[in-house]
């Protein structure tokens, strides 16, 4: 997936307004639904499982959240990633999907998930796991759908404020898969599954003089 990066403007995906809409979204709006789903998760699984008790509600709650991590890297590196040769339209799926994202990486409209592929993500996903696990499914939706939340606003941060002292790592690690190596560094929130499958990218600081300074000028954009 290469793409000429543009630090400005934004790219437009659909002819239709109200299509081109639907893949906008905003910090306001996707912690209002994130946070929303996550309560209709809890509401619902407390209606299907009344004598579930508090302490196994948060137990699959974090179940959830904790199984979000390698879901994360998986989804980015084998369907945000897909090969445009993968199948007829997979070149234009990838565009939509996440390469409009590293074309223009500091547009905030497209780096977060528009609400209606939420909903639809939400719902696939809370089926899935409740045929799995029944009545804990519910609660190990709302977890990793709050942990698909945590990530997105840590990718959200990543491309529009500057470092934390103490998160650095992560903040270069994400900027050198998208100004330097696209096929490695695709955890987000951790780089733990990077280390694992081996995909971690090459020390920024052993390459030459113009690397860094792209590392850097992204990381302050």
């Amino acid at each position: 997936m290469k793409h000429t990066v543009k630090t400005k403007g934004s790219a437009q995906l659909f002819s239709n307004p109200m299509l081109e809409s639907l893949t906008k979204s905003s910090a306001l709006e996707s912690t209002i639904t994130s946070v929303g789903i996550t309560i209709i998760c809890i509401w619902v699984g407390l209606i299907l499982a009344p004598g579930f008790t508090a302490g196994r509600v948060i137990l699959w709650f974090f179940i959830g959240l904790l199984s979000w991590s390698l879901f994360e890297y998986l989804l980015h590196r084998y369907l945000f990633h897909l090969s445009e040769k993968a199948f007829k339209g997979a070149g234009r799926l990838t565009y939509i999907l996440h390469g409009v994202h590293h074309e223009y990486p500091n547009d905030a409209q497209r780096t977060l998930m528009p609400f209606a592929p939420k909903l639809i993500f939400s719902l696939v996903f809370f089926c899935i796991f409740y045929l799995v696990f029944w009545e804990r499914g519910p609660f190990f939706s709302a977890g990793f759908l709050m942990g698909y939340y945590v990530y997105s606003m840590m990718h959200y941060s990543i491309h529009r404020f500057k470092a934390p002292k103490f998160l650095k790592g992560l903040w270069t690690h994400h900027h050198l898969h998208h100004h330097l190596h696209d096929d490695k560094a695709f955890g987000v929130s951790s780089v733990l599954w990077d280390k694992v499958f081996d995909t971690m990218p090459p020390k920024y600081d052993n390459k030459p003089k113009v690397a860094e300074s792209s590392v850097s000028e992204h990381e302050s954009a």
